[in-house]
């Protein structure tokens, strides 16, 4: 069958219907995906039921996984790790865990961070839990040229604890954990390998400061760059179904998670990071 190609946000994200995922795309299919992914930044493949053996064996056409050992992961795959409604944070209050519930991009604070993630839908609630997307090419595009040319000359060290206090609930994290991940320097605005288009690169929760900056000026500038990002015609929200396994490129984009579904909504997923390059 066919792949059928329908676009979701207007300036961004595009579903792809007509794949059992359980048996491997063909070279041609899997070029399809790819391309439809660079062009849209966001890519739902809907209607999947497979298991982790298929799921992993699917996003290796887009890269290599990545393993990530302090996130709980499905037995026998470490590379796939999962984002559960039952999770709870180690703050003794018992409190629902959101990972990723405040705009970010993911895995900045490494030296060579993610440039893909995937989820896959198993469990979704019917009410609430949507992902949200900002669009960081058309944020820096929409930018004034002078203001460009300066975040252009701008670099920020990134770090796995988080630099700022309140900005979401999280896991704890082991001390030699992070031994293993120091600090990072990336720049304000990088350049995407596949398309060359800029794009802002914030993920505000692992900016610690911007190098030649008063940390607090730093922050604030950080703080602007944020609200001006996640301005309606910037963004898209994904409202999910059963089923649907949503890539998406963390080199053009920030996200986030809502936890807004009620209390004994169950939500469950399965994720895979794809390993990427030294940002420039």
């Amino acid at each position: 069958m066919a792949i059928t190609f329908t676009k979701l946000g207007g300036h961004m994200a595009i579903a792809a219907e007509g794949l059992d995922l359980s048996t491997p795309p063909s070279a041609e299919a899997a070029a399809q995906l790819r391309q439809a992914l660079w062009e849209n930044q966001i890519l739902c493949i809907r209607g999947q039921a497979i298991a982790p053996g298929a799921y992993l064996a699917t996003i290796s056409l887009f890269g290599e996984p990545q393993v990530r050992p302090e996130i709980p992961h499905v037995e026998g795959f470490p590379a796939v790790t999962t984002l559960s409604s039952e999770d709870r944070d180690l703050k003794g209050d018992g409190k629902r865990l959101v990972a990723g519930a405040n705009w970010h991009s993911d895995d900045t604070f490494m030296a060579r961070p993610s440039a893909l993630t995937a989820l896959y839908g198993l469990i979704v609630p019917e009410v609430g839990g949507d992902t949200e997307y900002a669009n960081m090419y058309a944020a820096y595009e929409a930018l004034p040229q002078a203001r460009r040319q300066y975040l252009d000359t701008l670099k920020v060290v990134h770090a796995m604890k988080p630099a700022r206090e309140g900005l979401g609930r999280t896991r704890s994290i082991a001390p030699e954990i992070l031994a293993q991940c120091p600090p990072s320097t990336h720049p304000l605005v990088r350049t995407h390998p596949q398309t060359g288009r800029k794009a802002l690169y914030v993920s505000r929760n692992r900016m610690d400061h911007i190098v030649g900056l008063e940390r607090e000026e730093g922050h604030r500038l950080i703080d602007e760059l944020v609200e001006h990002a996640i301005q309606p015609q910037f963004t898209y929200r994904h409202r999910w179904r059963q089923g649907d396994i949503v890539i998406w490129d963390n080199r053009c984009l920030m996200h986030k998670a809502n936890g807004d579904y009620p209390e004994g909504a169950r939500r469950f997923m399965q994720r895979i990071i794809v390993a990427g390059e030294v940002p420039v």
